[in-house]
C-alpha cells in the first residue's frame, strides 16, 4: 500500500513554452525508482477546479537527488495548476506513492530506445538523469518529438548529458515520429534487438505501439504509459 507523504514547494522554473517544472522538498524516508509517478494534491487550491485538488505526475528528478522531488507540466489553465505556479514557496503539499513499474533497469542486456511525445520526457529525464549520475553503460537511445524547439522541454540539458556520455543517443524531432525516422535512428543495431518505452498522449502511444508492432517488434518488448491530460 502506498504512503502519503507531507512536504512543501520548494521551487519553480519555466522550462520551455508554457511549461513548468515544480519542485518538493524531498520528504523524510520517501524513496522512488527512476521512471515512477506519484500523486500530488495541494491542500488549499487558490483557484477552484472541477476535477479537484490532486494530480497524477511522473517525477522528473533522480533518485540520487535526495534534495528535492520534481514534477513538470504543460500550464493548462486549470486551478489546479495555477495554484501550483502561484502558491508562495514553502507552501504545504502532499505526495502519495510512488507509483508505476515502468522503470530504468539496473543493467540491460538489451539497448534501450526510449521514445517520447511532449511533456512524456519526464519519467525519462528521472531515467536519464539517474543513468548519468550512476555512469551506467548500456545504450540508451532517446526520440524525442515535439511542436518546435521552444516547446521541447530539458532539451538543452539532454543535449548536454549527450556530449558528456557516448552510450546516450539524443534524436530530437519537431513533429511526429514515423517509421523513417526510427528505421533512421535504429538500424545500426536493427529494431529487434532493443528494449523499446513509449510515453506520451494516448494516441500517440497507441499509434507509435502499433508501427513497432507492424515493424516486427515483439509487444512484450514494448513497455508503454500514456498521459490522458489534466
Amino acid at each position: 500500500m502506498s504512503k502519503v507523504y507531507y512536504t512543501t514547494i520548494d521551487g519553480r522554473t519555466k522550462i520551455a513554452e508554457n511549461t513548468w517544472e515544480v519542485s518538493f522538498k524531498y520528504p523524510l524516508n520517501f524513496s522512488f525508482q527512476a521512471g515512477q509517478y506519484i500523486q500530488v494534491e495541494v491542500p488549499q487550491l487558490l483557484y477552484p477546479d472541477s476535477k479537484g485538488s490532486s494530480r497524477l505526475f511522473s517525477i522528473a528528478s533522480s533518485p540520487i537527488d535526495q534534495k528535492k522531488v520534481s514534477i513538470a507540466f504543460r500550464d493548462t489553465g486549470s486551478g489546479f495548476k495555477r495554484s501550483l505556479k502561484e502558491l508562495p514557496l514553502g507552501s504545504p503539499i502532499n505526495i502519495e506513492g510512488p507509483h508505476g513499474f515502468i522503470t530504468l533497469p539496473q543493467n540491460s542486456i538489451y539497448p534501450l530506445v526510449l521514445i517520447a511525445g511532449g511533456i512524456g520526457i519526464t519519467p525519462y529525464m528521472s531515467m536519464i538523469r539517474y543513468y548519468s549520475e550512476r555512469s551506467f553503460t548500456f545504450p540508451i537511445t532517446l526520440l524525442y518529438a515535439n511542436r518546435n524547439k521552444e516547446s521541447a522541454a530539458y532539451l538543452s540539458e539532454l543535449q548536454d548529458l549527450a556530449n558528456r556520455n557516448k552510450n546516450f543517443i539524443l534524436k530530437p524531432k519537431f513533429g511526429r515520429i514515423d517509421e523513417q525516422f526510427i528505421l533512421q535512428n535504429t538500424k545500426k543495431t536493427g529494431i529487434e534487438k532493443y528494449l523499446w518505452y513509449v510515453v506520451g498522449p494516448p494516441l500517440m502511444v497507441e499509434d507509435i505501439k502499433n508501427r513497432l508492432i507492424i515493424m516486427g517488434i515483439n509487444p512484450l518488448r514494448i513497455l508503454e504509459e500514456s498521459y490522458t491530460g489534466y
